[in-house]
C-alpha cells in the first residue's frame, strides 16, 4: 500500500482531540447514502411505471397498423395477412375494421366509441384484451333465452359500461357515421342493436371508456363493407423494432397505396414525457448527493486544519505536495465510496421489498395501478454509482489543494 493511501486511511479512522470531525464524517456518509438510495428507488419506480404503462397500452393495441393512403378499404385481405405473417420478425397478423361511432343504452345514456370489428381468435394473437375480461367473455356469441330477441354480441370497456349503466346481457344501440345515407328526410346514419357479451378493464381510461369490439362479419355487414376491411393489425416479435418493421411491411406489400403507423409513433409524446420526467428526477435527486458533497468538503477542510503539524512534518520528511493532496483525495473518496455502497445496498433492498410485498398502496380507482411497480436496471445502478463517485471526487479538490499548498515551515513554526 502506498504511504499516501495508508495515511489517508489512518486519518479516516483516527480522530485525536476532536469528536466533531468523526460526527461530520458520519453525516457526510449518511448524506451520500441517502442520495444514492433515493435515486435508485425513484429510478426503479419510474422504470416500473414506464413498463407497466407500456404493457397496458400494447395489451389493447397492435404493434403496427397497415391501412390505405386514401382511406379506402382493403380487398383480398386474407392473402395480405398470410404474406405479412410470413415475414421474419412478424409474430402474427389479422384483419381489422375500425370506425368512430356512438353507443346508446336503453336508459338513453350515451358516449362516443371507437368501433372495432375483429376475428376473436386472431385478435387474441394480436392483443391481450382477452386477459382483461372481468365479466362475461371475449366472445360475440351471446347465450339468450327463447323469450329474448336475439342480437349479436359486443365486448365493451368497464368505464363505458359505467357510463351507459349496462352489464353483461344488456342491450345497447350502436350508431356509426360511416355509411351515412342521404334520404328525403335528411342524413341517416346506420344503427344496430347489440347485446353486451363481455366487459374488459385494462386500467387505461381512454381504452376502457372508448372501445367496442364486435365480430368482423358483423362489422362488415354494419358498415356495408362486404368482403373488405379497413386495416391490417400486426404483432411483432420485438416491439422496439416497430418503426423499422412498419416500413419493411409497407415495402413488402408494394408501397402505395399502403401506409402504416406503429405504437411508438402513436404514443411518442407520452413516452417522451416519461423519459423527460425520469431525467428531471435524476437531476433533482442528485442535489441530495451534492449536499452530501458539501459535507465532505467541510469534513476534509476541518481535517486539514486539525492536521497542520502532521502535514508540515510529512513535507519536511520529503513527502511531495502532490502526495499530501492525494492523502485527502483518498480520504474523501473513501467517504463517498462507503456512502455510495451503503446507498446502493439500501436502495436495492427497499426496491426489492416494494416489488415483492407492495408496501405502498395507492387507490386503484383513481390510478391505473394499485401499488408502485418496480423495475431495477443495471445501467441505472451504474449511472448512479458513477455520478456519486465523481461528485465525491470533485468535493475533495479544494481541501486537497489547500493541504498541498500549505508551506511546511509555516505548519510547524509554532509547534
Amino acid at each position: 500500500m502506498r504511504v499516501e493511501f495508508f495515511i489517508g486511511w489512518r486519518y479516516l479512522l483516527s480522530r485525536r482531540n476532536s469528536k466533531f470531525i468523526s460526527l461530520f464524517t458520519l453525516i457526510a456518509i449518511g448524506g451520500v447514502c441517502l442520495g444514492v438510495m433515493s435515486l435508485i428507488i425513484i429510478l426503479a419506480v419510474l422504470n416500473g411505471f414506464h413498463d407497466d404503462l407500456k404493457e397496458k397500452i400494447l395489451g389493447s393495441m397492435p404493434h403496427v397498423r397497415i391501412m390505405p393512403y386514401n382511406g379506402e378499404t382493403i380487398m383480398g385481405y386474407d392473402s395480405l395477412v398470410a404474406k405479412v405473417e410470413a415475414m421474419p420478425g412478424v409474430a402474427s397478423a389479422a384483419p381489422l375494421i375500425e370506425s368512430e361511432g356512438m353507443v346508446v343504452s336503453q336508459t338513453q345514456e350515451n358516449c362516443a366509441a371507437q368501433l372495432r370489428g375483429v376475428d376473436p381468435e386472431r385478435e387474441q394473437r394480436i392483443t391481450r384484451i382477452k386477459d382483461y375480461i372481468y365479466s362475461g367473455a371475449f366472445s360475440f356469441d351471446v347465450t339468450q333465452s327463447e323469450e329474448q330477441v336475439r342480437y349479436p354480441g359486443v365486448v365493451i370497456g368497464s368505464y363505458m359500461a359505467q357510463i351507459l349503466r349496462v352489464g353483461v346481457g344488456d342491450i345497447i344501440t350502436v350508431w356509426a357515421p360511416r355509411g351515412v345515407k342521404i334520404t328525403p328526410f335528411g342524413l341517416q346514419a346506420p344503427w344496430r342493436k347489440f347485446r353486451v357479451s363481455g366487459i374488459f378493464e385494462t386500467g387505461l381510461f381512454e381504452v376502457d371508456a372508448g372501445l367496442v369490439y364486435m365480430s368482423l362479419e358483423e362489422a362488415q355487414s354494419f358498415f356495408g363493407m362486404k368482403n373488405a376491411v379497413s386495416h391490417l393489425e400486426v404483432r411483432l416479435a420485438d416491439i422496439e423494432q416497430a418503426s423499422r418493421m412498419r416500413a419493411k411491411i409497407v415495402e413488402e406489400l408494394g408501397g402505395y397505396p399502403f401506409t402504416g403507423t406503429d405504437w411508438i409513433v402513436n404514443n411518442q409524446n407520452l413516452f417522451e414525457a416519461l423519459k423527460l420526467e425520469k431525467a428531471v428526477m435524476f437531476v433533482i435527486l442528485t442535489l441530495i448527493v451534492l449536499v452530501a458533497a458539501s459535507n465532505i468538503v467541510g469534513n476534509l477542510t476541518m481535517l486539514v486544519m486539525d492536521k497542520n503539524k502532521e502535514i508540515g512534518i510529512m513535507r519536511s520528511m520529503g513527502l511531495t505536495s502532490g502526495g499530501v493532496g492525494l492523502i485527502f483525495v483518498f480520504n474523501g473518496l473513501i467517504i463517498g465510496a462507503v456512502g455510495t455502497f451503503l446507498g446502493t445496498v439500501f436502495g436495492y433492498v427497499v426496491s426489492t421489498l416494494l416489488d415483492k410485498y407492495q408496501l405502498i398502496s395507492i387507490p386503484g380507482d383513481v390510478y391505473f395501478i394499485s401499488s408502485f411497480p418496480v423495475n431495477m436496471k443495471v445501467e441505472d445502478f451504474g449511472l448512479v454509482i458513477t455520478a456519486s463517485l465523481l461528485i465525491s471526487l470533485a468535493a475533495t479538490i479544494y481541501p486537497a489543494f489547500r493541504a498541498a499548498s500549505l508551506p511546511p515551515v509555516e505548519a510547524i513554526r509554532y509547534e
